[in-house]
């Protein structure tokens, strides 16, 4: 999650910033559906221990449909 937005970051801005940080970066250019799984990567970043998600596979389906977005916007 915040690794391929560093990626973005990196590529788009031509400078290199923490996972967290790019992580903030990309909540305000992707789409709100990603916003809770994004707060949740930062969440898991900061060491906070309440998630925002009840269920293990609903947040590996919005992981991978994250992921799947930011691939499409990098290729």
């Amino acid at each position: 999650m915040l690794g391929i937005s560093r990626l973005y970051y990196t590529m788009y801005e031509g400078d290199i910033v923490s996972k967290y940080e790019a992580g903030k970066y990309i909540l305000n250019r992707v789409p709100p559906d990603f916003e809770k799984i994004l707060n949740e990567a930062l969440r898991i970043r900061k060491g906070e221990s309440k998630s925002y998600y009840s269920s293990l596979f609903k947040r590996r389906k919005d992981t991978l449909s994250f992921m799947r977005y930011m691939i499409g916007l990098i290729d």
